[in-house]
């Protein structure tokens, strides 16, 4: 058995917990898929493995669905991400594997092991390319399958940091992903150029305290790792026109560089 990644500081009253994930493949897997519990790391939590479910999706059957929420959404991304050549594959797929999973507050983290198991199971398949939907990245079905079944939690697989330049030359930074643990994502507004490094730094370690099932509430004051008092509010569109967040986010005040 695999045990579930905790949630040392968790404390109830988050919202709910959402992952999706989509899995490219030129061609179909095997069905049933041959998921191991130990060789691709299910955690050993009933409420992680319920909550957990995926759906093969065909282009033949369903050329509409595949190019609206596959196609024209992600292929962007996965150039970004992975290269021109990935992005080929992706345009090419033939099959879609839609991994998802909801908990209302969990306790613990392994509704989202249970999701990595399954992505692994489909990439050592043959799937080529999986697609993060919440935290907007890209990965190489390689790499998903090489992941250890017995691996540590790592924030940073599972959030992406985006920084993007304000039209008075400030930038904003913010996550994607913090939605996989029933939390508002983070942004911070007005960093001056040479303090992006440090801004980055406060982003990840916060975005790993509310993983770690800490809340953070509008009013709230958080103490950032440059030694700064923060003060949480709840974030707004009209605060920024780089900024793109889906879902709730909180803006953290105090953190632009002196």
């Amino acid at each position: 058995m695999v045990a579930p990644w905790r949630r040392d500081s968790y404390v109830l009253g988050g919202g709910a917990a959402e992952v999706a994930l989509i899995a490219l493949s030129s061609v179909k897997l095997a069905d049933p898929l041959p998921v191991s519990r130990s060789r691709h790391g299910m955690p050993d939590d009933d409420d992680g493995l319920e909550s957990v479910a995926i759906v093969a999706r065909a282009r033949a059957e369903d050329p509409a669905w595949f190019a609206d929420q596959v196609l024209a959404p992600f292929t962007g991304l996965v150039a970004g991400d992975l290269g021109p050549e990935e992005a080929a594959a992706a345009l090419a797929a033939e099959h879609a594997y839609v991994i998802e999973a909801r908990l209302d507050d969990p306790d613990s983290l392994g509704h989202l092991q249970a999701a990595w198991a399954l992505a692994k199971c489909v990439c050592e398949e043959g799937a080529a390319v999986v697609i993060d939907v919440h935290a907007a990245r890209a990965h190489l079905g390689s790499d998903v399958a090489a992941l250890a079944p017995d691996r540590s939690f790592d924030v940073m697989h599972e959030v992406t940091l985006f920084f993007d330049q304000e039209p008075d030359g400030a930038l904003a930074a913010w996550s994607l992903g913090l939605c996989k643990f029933g939390r508002p994502d983070l942004v911070l507004l007005g960093i001056a150029s040479d303090a992006a490094e440090q801004a980055a730094l406060v982003l990840r370690d916060l975005a790993a305290t509310l993983a770690d099932g800490e809340r953070i509430e509008p009013g709230d004051q958080v103490a950032s790792s440059d030694g700064r008092v923060l003060t949480a509010a709840r974030f707004e569109p009209a605060m920024s026109a780089v900024v793109a967040v889906d879902g709730p986010a909180l803006v953290l005040t105090g953190a632009a560089a002196a």
